[in-house]
């Protein structure tokens, strides 16, 4: 267990395999923490930290699958999930779009076509 855990090797596994081995990290570190509580050795203690480290990264790698799969369901609709749009601000994700500002409502309509703007013919 001293070599460093590589991130490469769990992106090719399964959802289902990564699942399980998720489940066999919880369950040791569920067993190291009652070791730590009964006074345990100092090398049991030392494995909390690099157990939920690579839980960590099993979930993350859980993470990026399930959103990879969701994106590509998606991408015929064009209408990604509020979770995977871009955060940007929340006053430029409520701003009106480029044709919601072109709009005009019917007296701006009137107004317009009634009274256009004037031309004025200047001497040189």
């Amino acid at each position: 267990m001293s070599q460093k855990f590589k991130v490469r090797k769990l992106r090719e596994q399964k959802p289902e395999d990564l699942l399980k081995d998720l489940e066999k990290l919880k369950g040791e570190l569920i067993q190291l923490r009652t070791v730590k509580v009964s006074a345990g050795n100092a090398q049991k203690l030392g494995r909390i930290g690099l157990v939920r480290k690579r839980i960590a990264k099993y979930l993350t790698v859980i993470n990026e699958q399930r959103r990879n799969s969701v994106k590509t369901a998606t991408k015929s609709s064009g209408k990604l999930p509020v979770d995977l749009r871009g955060k940007k601000t929340r006053a430029i994700r409520q701003r009106l779009t480029r044709s919601e500002r072109a709009q005009k409502t019917q007296r701006q309509w009137k107004r317009l076509n009634n009274f256009p703007l004037r031309k004025f013919a200047l001497k040189e």
